[in-house]
């Protein structure tokens, strides 16, 4: 790939970050990147978001006709980042360029050679080998997510092997968060007895193993090249302790149980929505467990929506007369008890998103 595309990728991507992905903010950086004649260099990133991709597309359309190709070298340079424009006194116009600032880059290794993507890609290969074994019908649903969120991992330790320590930073988030989710699915195949209690608790300490690579690498950035970037605390609370987490995997179970039902075995639509919809919950609450307090409201959000949708997946089963009234009951105490958890921690951070 051109070293110039590549530069312009990081650039936007340690952008948007300290801009805490403000669409407003990431709206004119791409306007101004369109302009130029640079906006498709962003077409094929891998970790764009829904609208990034709706306002790339947009500005690619619309600015089609002066897109460049050629000679990039001559056309791009980087502006001062966010955190550099707040640092610099206003009398000084001097721009600086974070690829030759030390505190704002870092050296890029062989990403295959690092412990954690070695132990990420092990993790990877022994769930899909684990997989083969389990039932045909969670294919599209356990199967697909576990194989998913354990690619996420390995796939976002890539990406973070750059030179933005803001981005390695949210990179490395996101592999974190995604272990916490596989090792989230890693419980619901045992208690659905997919997978042995030795199988799991090896599954499991593998995911151990990475988030605490991943953990102690970004820590040492942190004390070393990260010195004044005010970035986040590397270190994550254990999920397992978390109540939400652990009544969302009672909850999976409840579905599961109450799916299984003679009753329910002409209801297949049905049946997928409420573990669907259960199991996000879970996913979600764990997934929520990374460095970013932003991110975490938007997993916390997410895992509300989840439950307001296996609410009126239960209200169909209700209207049918396919659920018992005392399996309801178990199953709306324990629906209401997570959607309260999370209402409480989404108010008490609400106020600490912009960190």
């Amino acid at each position: 790939m051109n070293k110039t595309v590549v530069q312009i990728q990081n650039w936007y991507r340690n952008e948007r970050e300290l801009s805490n992905y403000s669409i407003i903010d990431i709206g004119e950086k791409l306007r101004n990147l369109a302009e130029k004649g640079l906006i498709w260099v962003l077409k094929d990133l891998k970790d764009l978001t829904e609208t990034e991709e709706i306002v790339i597309n947009y500005y690619l359309h619309k600015y089609r006709a002066v897109q460049i190709y050629d000679n990039l070298q001559d056309v791009f340079h980087i502006p001062p980042s966010i955190d550099e424009r707040a640092s610099t006194p206003l009398k000084s116009t001097k721009r600086t360029n974070p690829l030759q600032n030390p505190q704002h880059s870092l050296e890029v290794r062989d990403v295959k050679q690092f412990i954690g993507y070695k132990k990420a890609k092990e993790l990877e290969e022994r769930i899909i080998e684990l997989c083969r074994k389990f039932p045909s019908f969670e294919v599209d649903h356990i199967v697909n997510q576990i194989m998913r969120s354990a690619e996420s991992i390995k796939r976002r330790i890539q990406i973070g092997e750059q030179i933005y320590i803001r981005e390695k930073f949210n990179q490395y988030s996101i592999a974190i968060g995604s272990a916490k989710e596989t090792s989230a699915w890693i419980q619901v195949s045992l208690g659905q007895k997919y997978i042995t209690q030795t199988q799991f608790e090896e599954l499991d300490n593998m995911v151990n193993q990475v988030v605490r690579i991943l953990t102690k690498t970004l820590s040492n950035i942190k004390e070393k090249e990260g010195k004044g970037l005010n970035l986040p605390n590397p270190y994550t609370p254990n999920v397992k302790n978390f109540g939400a987490y652990k009544n969302a995997l009672l909850l999976v179970e409840r579905i599961y149980e109450v799916t299984r039902r003679k009753e329910f075995w002409k209801e297949k639509d049905l049946v997928s929505k409420m573990r669907k919809h259960a199991t996000s919950c879970m996913a979600n609450v764990a997934e929520a467990h990374q460095l970013h307090i932003k991110k975490k409201f938007r997993f916390f959000n997410d895992s509300l929506k989840a439950l307001r949708g296996l609410e009126s997946a239960l209200e169909t089963s209700v209207s049918k007369g396919i659920i018992p009234g005392k399996s309801l009951k178990e199953i709306d105490e324990v629906r209401i008890s997570i959607r309260n958890v999370l209402s409480t921690n989404m108010k008490r951070i609400s106020g600490e998103k912009v960190s």
